[in-house]
């Protein structure tokens, strides 16, 4: 098989590049001829893997069954590419080396993983030349990057347009048909990943790398103290600055350790900054982003490597390095965040797993009893890589060989009717109670509703609507509002919005700087709805769903806030009436000076705390962004 892979591949850190490196090179293993278009050469210092001589060796390959990997890579003509305003045109040059590609070893499939700009840029080659797409997401550009108003239609363009998905489930609800939808490989864990294997030499790295960005060596590393270590990008959600005062503390009361920190970022300045100011400078190592295939030699070298992530801002994030540190033989400590991302791992018998690390005394006190024994962490490691399940390597080449035969031999997208097998998957998967507790009615719904249809999001929404309309008297009150609130649940989960109508009105304006915000003109999203319900329908729900006595009526009508977002990963709110009366404020006439000075004298308020409010409805999107620095606040870079 023949495979134009458009993807983020080394030197570009993080989970998707590795993912790529590690596919391509399996698929080549096997026997397959794999082409990677990618920017890779084009990554900024702060996400780029340092590559000595033998690791560019690496990143192409060949074998004697013929199976190989070859590296296209942009960037080799920039002169003359100067436009105004300045871009880098990453998706117009991936497309045509893409198409380029396909055309010269008559590929057979393109795969693309990550949306922007692979996604995309393999999308029109896929058009222009007729090989189908198989595309991939990530977490970021999934949830992140697919609420972005002025990006997500694109990319739903580009699953619809796929010959398959391989990804989230719930697609289907932006019109991409179930049967194309195909689940993520399980974690790949190549055979580098093991206990027994090289140990990174960090006085040699730090000498080779001294030239290079973010390198520090205070003094000769001692491996006599036991290492805390973390690996990947900086940030607060990352947990990385309460690592850092958890240390911090424990150095203050004599505790002896090496940190080391093997990391980039957009924050690597505010990390040394913070390490520094926090009196653990004559502790820390710091390297760059190593390759994917050393990364078990720093791993080995720590008695314990932190995975604290909490509050991350991307909701279906699956973070592979805890499996990596567990099959590594190494002694993890992670956050409960981290640990829910990974459910069929016994954690409490793998690992130290601290509930929230910015309880800076619980983290503090795991950190100890690792450092203080470190005999006992390297058992628990053991452990680990006793009970991680390790899939075997010829699977995973398998199961990609699986996938892109399935999207060679699938028919193209048709516009023919709608299947009544997807529109029932739907309304079952987002209003289970009703389709439980109104069987009839919704089943007669979903044939009528099915004919002469062809996107299944609206299709629902009217079988959602003629349910309500047919029950002549409801059973009991509760039952009623659920059916309600799974009809709002449902419009959340399905691409039913008139085409044209955009998630904020145009005329908005974001204004530069922070400085500048009081100015800002913030407008509430189109995709909102507000209703009232006389029971909580969301603790009835459960009841019933698990059947449980049904909660008390409450004494007030409770207010949901139903967001909508282009991802279709939107929420049902609870929210209070003060603050329906500050999102209706939002109407892009009103600045937020303006709206502070009204709702704080309104509600006897301080302005501070109104402005704070609106910055964190900008930050979910439910208004419009209030400066045009391109980050939401508390946002990792």
């Amino acid at each position: 098989m023949r495979v134009c892979a458009v993807v983020k591949y080394p030197p570009i850190q993080g989970g998707v590049s590795a993912n790529a490196y590690w596919m391509a090179r399996s698929l080549a293993e096997s026997g397959h001829r794999v082409d990677v278009v990618t920017n890779a050469g084009e990554v900024e210092d702060a996400y780029r893997i340092f590559l000595g001589e033998q690791d560019l060796a690496r990143l192409e390959a060949s074998f004697p069954n013929g199976g190989q990997v070859r590296v296209i890579t942009s960037g080799r003509f920039e002169g003359s590419r100067a436009a105004v305003p300045a871009s880098d045109s990453y998706v117009t040059k991936l497309a045509g080396l893409a198409m380029e590609t396909v055309r010269a070893h008559d590929a057979d499939v393109l795969f693309s993983n990550y949306f922007e700009p692979y996604g995309i840029s393999a999308h029109l080659a896929s058009t222009w030349t007729g090989v189908p797409h198989v595309t991939k997401h990530a977490g970021s550009d999934r949830v992140r990057l697919m609420d972005h108003p002025e990006l997500g239609l694109v990319y739903r363009e580009v699953v619809r347009a796929a010959r398959l998905v391989i990804g989230d489930p719930d697609l289907a609800g932006l019109g991409v048909d179930t049967e194309r939808i195909a689940e993520f490989p399980p974690v790949y864990l190549p055979a580098e990943f093991t206990p027994n294997g090289p140990v990174a030499d960090l006085d040699a790295m730090t000498a080779a790398w001294s030239g290079s960005p973010f390198v520090r060596a205070p003094a000769s590393f001692d491996p006599g103290n036991a290492t805390i270590g973390i690996y990947g990008k900086l940030g607060a959600a990352k947990g990385t600055y309460d690592l850092v005062a958890a240390l911090a503390r424990l150095r203050r009361r004599g505790v002896r350790f090496n940190f080391l920190a093997v990391a980039g970022g957009g924050e690597r300045g505010s990390f040394l900054r913070a390490v520094d100011q926090a009196g653990l400078t004559d502790v820390t190592w710091t390297l760059p982003f190593v390759p994917h295939w050393r990364v078990p030699e720093i791993l080995r070298a720590c008695t314990a490597v932190c995975v604290l992530e909490r509050d991350f801002p991307v909701e279906i994030h699956r973070p592979s390095l805890p499996y990596e540190v567990l099959a590594c033989g190494t002694c993890a400590v992670v956050s409960a965040a981290v640990a829910r991302t990974q459910p069929a791992l016994p954690w409490a018998s793998v690992a130290r797993v601290v509930d929230d690390p910015r309880d800076i005394d619980a983290l503090a006190a795991v950190l100890d009893d690792v450092i203080s024994d470190p005999a006992r962490a390297a058992a628990l490691g053991s452990r680990g890589a006793d009970v991680l399940p390790r899939p075997d390597p010829a699977e995973f080449s398998a199961t990609y060989e699986a996938l892109f035969d399935t999207a060679r031999t699938a028919p193209t997208r048709t516009e023919s009717g709608l299947s009544v097998d997807r529109l029932r998957d739907l309304v079952r998967r987002h209003m289970p109670v009703t389709v439980q507790q109104l069987p009839a009615q919704v089943e007669l719904a979903i044939t009528e509703s099915a004919r002469g249809q062809r996107l299944a999001g609206k299709a629902a929404i009217a079988v959602a609507s003629a349910v309500l309309d047919r029950v002549d008297a409801w059973e009991t009150v509760t039952l009623r509002e659920v059916v309600r609130f799974e009809q709002h649940r449902l419009w959340l989960a399905v691409d039913a919005e008139p085409e044209g109508r955009p998630v904020f009105p145009h005329q908005h304006h974001a204004v530069d700087g922070e400085a500048a915000t009081a100015s800002s003109r913030p407008v509430r999203s189109n995709w909102l709805r507000f209703e009232e319900f006389a029971v909580d329908v969301v603790r009835a729900q459960h009841a019933i769903t698990n059947t449980l006595p049904l909660p008390p009526q409450p004494d007030q009508p409770v207010l949901l806030m139903f967001h909508k977002r282009r991802s279709l990963k939107g929420r049902a709110y609870r929210i209070n009436r003060h603050t329906h009366e500050l999102i209706d404020l939002c109407d892009g006439i009103r600045t937020v000076a303006e709206i502070c000075d009204v709702v704080g004298r309104r509600n006897n308020l301080p302005v501070a705390k109104v402005r704070d409010q609106l910055h964190t409805l900008a930050a979910t999107g439910v208004i419009s962004p209030l400066t045009t620095n391109g980050r939401r606040r508390g946002e990792p870079e």
